[in-house]
């Protein structure tokens, strides 16, 4: 798991064998992204809510799947006191790209919300060509100006100190 603002963490797959460790990172929410449904339930496992919003691995994201996933993400992140993990299988694309188009709604630039997360997250790749376009960098900037802004909690936006790369995402 890798922590990027005070309210957002992003990583691989939340599977029944890692509640433990995000339990124990803070974790109140999920937001799965992946393809593959839920392992974790709310009332099992100690999380608060747990939203699945499926993408598939490696095409473009539709952009009603965008609208899903970033307004659950603003719902969550917007609780008081909640910690989100974003996942999807690796955490390597999907689930880095949802945060960074989340971070851009929140009125972060597509360069800074990039930043952010690479340097917390070394493997992720927020925003690949592969998935995205320029137009959903609109998208998301007409989302967030529309329905998120003003935040209602400001840690949202308030990045992590960035930790040294070398602690890879074990577990």
């Amino acid at each position: 798991m890798y922590r990027i603002t005070q309210v957002l963490s992003v990583g691989r797959y939340a599977s029944l064998e890692r509640a433990e460790e995000l339990l124990a990172a803070g974790v109140t929410h999920i937001l799965n992204v992946s393809d593959a449904p839920n392992q974790l339930m709310p009332s099992e496992s100690g999380f608060r809510e747990v939203v699945w919003v499926p993408f598939e691995d490696f095409n473009r994201l539709p952009k009603h799947l965008v609208s899903q996933a970033l307004n659950a993400l603003h719902r969550l992140a917007s609780e008081p006191e909640s910690h989100v993990y974003v996942h999807c299988m690796a955490g390597h694309l999907r689930s880095p790209t949802i945060l960074w188009l989340y971070l851009i709604a929140c009125g972060i630039s597509p360069d800074d919300a990039r930043i952010w997360i690479e340097q917390r997250s070394p493997e992720a790749s927020p925003g690949s060509r592969r998935i995205v376009d320029p137009e959903h960098i609109e998208f998301a900037q007409s989302l967030g100006l529309m329905n998120f802004l003003p935040l209602l909690r400001g840690e949202i936006v308030v990045p992590v100190a960035v930790v040294d790369i070398s602690q890879k995402d074990e577990g």
